[in-house]
């Protein structure tokens, strides 16, 4: 599924927006992977899987992830 990346300006957290599911959260854990990139768990409990990226993107910026069980 495609999602949408963005750095909030006020705080630095990084958020993430899921139009299939028109959902909204924030980035509370990343596992990396490469320089950017890897397991991301997401405030509403999800946990998603980002491709690793060799340098860090330019927000925003919108992946195909996939979400993963844990």
């Amino acid at each position: 599924m495609k999602a949408t990346f963005r750095k909030n300006l006020i705080n630095g957290a990084l958020e993430v927006y899921i139009p299939k599911k028109d959902l909204e959260a924030v980035v509370v854990n990343i596992q990396k992977e490469g320089v950017w990139g890897g397991i991301f768990e997401l405030s509403n409990g999800w946990v998603l899987k980002v491709p690793a990226l060799e340098t860090e993107p330019k927000f925003p910026i919108t992946l195909e992830v996939k979400k993963i069980n844990e």
